[in-house]
């Protein structure tokens, strides 16, 4: 591997230049897609993934191209920005996972009221380099930490969610499947079986590199 993490590593070592080089261009294909998610730049967000690229996040799991045709659908129907504040980037050959912390920040109604929420999350991105030398994402999965939700104007909100959901998603959940949006109960959370399990099948991925 270019890259082997230990106990004793320091998380700010610096690599070989070719290293460094490949880290920057994972972090700015990781960044496109932020820009062109928000800004509904659909053609420059289909080329930040693999042609066989999925993605899996809380409200979709499934190929990459089906998640851009849905968001295109969807564009007016609420606001979001997702924030992306720092990688860590992995490298084998022509493989690398990437750990990306996202600040996920909504607004728009749920049954009539305005409403505004954040959500703190990771990225976890399965990235490869292909014929055409670009790194681009083949498999992301998000692991959802933290978030909240209140009401745009004080004083004024729905009846809230009940406790069913972890929460690292509840309030995201609850707003998405108002929406009429399908979400999973067990979407992966910080320490949980899940989380343990997308971060194993990483790296026995990463470490198969041809």
């Amino acid at each position: 591997m270019s890259e082997t993490v230990s106990a004793t590593a320091h998380p700010g070592q610096p690599g070989t230049a070719a290293e460094e080089a490949d880290r920057a261009a994972i972090r700015r294909v990781i960044e496109a897609w932020g820009f062109a998610r928000d800004s509904g730049d659909w053609d420059v967000l289909a080329t930040t993934f693999q042609p066989d690229g999925r993605i899996a996040v809380s409200w979709f799991d499934g190929p990459f191209a089906g998640f851009v045709e849905t968001c295109r659908a969807r564009r007016s129907v609420s606001f979001s920005k997702h924030v992306m504040c720092g990688s860590r980037v992995m490298l084998n050959g022509r493989r690398a996972l990437a750990e990306t912390d996202v600040l996920l920040c909504m607004r728009g109604p749920v049954d009539g009221v305005e409403m505004i929420g954040q959500t703190c999350m990771r990225f976890l991105d399965r990235v490869e380099r292909r014929g055409d030398g670009a790194w681009r994402v083949l498999r992301r999965d998000a692991i959802y930490d933290h978030d909240w939700m209140v009401p745009a104007v004080p004083g004024v909100a729905p009846a809230l969610p009940d406790a069913g959901d972890a929460p690292g998603h509840r309030f995201l959940a609850w707003r998405l499947r108002r929406a009429g949006r399908t979400v999973p109960a067990d979407l992966p959370g910080p320490g949980s079986e899940g989380e343990a399990a997308l971060r194993a099948g990483g790296r026995t991925w990463l470490e198969a590199a041809p």
